[in-house]
């Protein structure tokens, strides 16, 4: 008897919150007019709309092709990034601070590729809240290897900068998923 008044009340409330989710908003733009709509909310709203607007297939692209293009441009800046610091890893002679620094910041790139790939095999298969999850677990790592760069003595400006445009356009690809979330 409780199980059955536990699963009722359960399917009631799963009935309420579904019902009660708003659809996604429908956008009649496309291109780099939806691309500005899209980065209203943007910390930087101008690199949101560049870095969505960096691929030809923007130009006639829907609000769920922008999404794609969001999460690939975030994956090839992880992959360039995760590259840079292996050909600073193979220098020699670096400060021991700097290839500590590097090496977090290495591990945190790697994880955050596949997670960028699991983000956007997510979002190609609509399942929007795990996006979210990937997406928010990269982000993650941006800042543990920010707070690495931060913390020591050994930094990498030119790192420094690929990791603020990374956390940027992870962000950016994170809100574009909320809009899109039903």
């Amino acid at each position: 008897m409780v199980e059955r008044i536990f699963l009722l009340f359960l399917s009631i409330v799963v009935t309420v919150v579904i019902a009660g989710k708003a659809p996604p908003p429908t956008f009649t733009e496309t291109g780099k007019a939806l691309a500005e709509k899209l980065c209203e909310k943007s910390e930087d709203k101008a690199f949101c709309v560049s870095s969505l607007t960096s691929r030809h297939e923007a130009e006639t692209a829907t609000a769920p092709k922008l999404g794609v293009i969001a999460l690939s441009v975030a994956s090839t800046n992880a992959s360039d990034t995760s590259l840079y610091i292996k050909s600073k890893l193979k220098q020699k002679n670096l400060e021991p601070a700097l290839e500590d620094t590097l090496d977090d910041c290495s591990k945190n790139y790697l994880d955050a590729v596949a997670q960028l790939d699991d983000s956007l095999a997510a979002l190609l298969a609509n399942a929007y809240i795990d996006v979210d999850i990937w997406l928010n677990t990269a982000i993650s790592d941006g800042e543990a290897c920010e707070d690495a760069l931060s913390e020591r003595a050994g930094n990498d400006a030119e790192l420094a900068r690929r990791n603020t445009n990374f956390l940027k356009l992870c962000k950016d690809a994170l809100l574009i998923n909320t809009i899109l979330t039903p």
